[in-house]
């Protein structure tokens, strides 16, 4: 995806910093996505962060590009760590659709080994905006639905676990159902980079430094600034 691997490595080298970085302990209440979700990294970056250029890579943008059929906006980069917890699936463990954009695409860049038991994406298929399988299943307050409720729309059989070892990339769109399945044994340290339309439904949640726009791509640019060269 990203030609040889001194970027991917360069990436993997600061997630690893990052996650053996000393961090304060917070307190998250039950049922919260914090209880199994820390966002190492987020926010800023400068752009020649490994994260960041990873995000920017050129593959990467093409690739998310040609899906949503123009040139994307990067509206965010989070470092994820998820971890095993006791009890039921909560929050983002249950299946749900994201609302940031009529359609958007997701990168995850694994660092880590993601076997079912770290809690893999999972995801049900044609059930995207422009898919074939857009039924609404039952679900909760928060418009999450667990297992039994979404196979009623898309059986067990066809969901999409996307297990892999570190380096492996995975491309949603997130507006279509999906899960993380729940971690049961092995934490899930990973990259999650989100492309959107010029005009998305939730605010812009990165910030990049040292950008020096002569030295762009056009895609870049737009991707930076969200708005073509003049």
């Amino acid at each position: 995806m990203f030609g040889d691997r001194s970027l991917f490595d360069a990436a993997a080298q600061e997630a690893r910093t990052l996650h053996e970085r000393p961090r304060e302990r917070v307190e998250a209440g039950a049922g919260s996505k914090a209880s199994f979700l820390t966002k190492l990294a987020t926010g800023s970056f400068d752009v020649d962060d490994p994260l960041a250029r990873l995000a920017l890579h050129p593959s990467a943008l093409a690739l998310a590009n040609a899906y949503l059929r123009l040139r994307s906006t990067l509206r965010a980069i989070d470092l994820w760590l998820t971890v095993p917890t006791s009890g039921p699936a909560i929050q983002t463990q249950l299946w749900h659709r994201d609302a940031d954009d009529v359609m958007n695409v997701k990168m995850f860049v694994y660092f880590t080994d993601v076997t079912r038991g770290a809690g893999p994406l999972c995801y049900a298929p044609h059930t995207h905006p422009i898919g074939s399988r857009r039924r609404v299943p039952d679900h909760d307050e928060q418009a999450r639905s667990n297992d039994e409720q979404l196979a009623t729309v898309v059986a067990e059989r066809d969901w999409i676990y996307c297990e892999g070892g570190p380096g492996t990339v995975v491309f949603a769109d997130t507006c279509g159902y999906h899960k993380q399945v729940k971690p049961t044994t092995d934490e899930r340290l990973l990259l999650v980079a989100q492309y959107v339309s010029g005009t998305p439904f939730v605010p812009r949640a990165v910030e990049l430094t040292g950008v020096v726009a002569d030295e762009l791509t056009d895609d870049q640019y737009v991707a930076v600034f969200d708005r073509p060269r003049a």
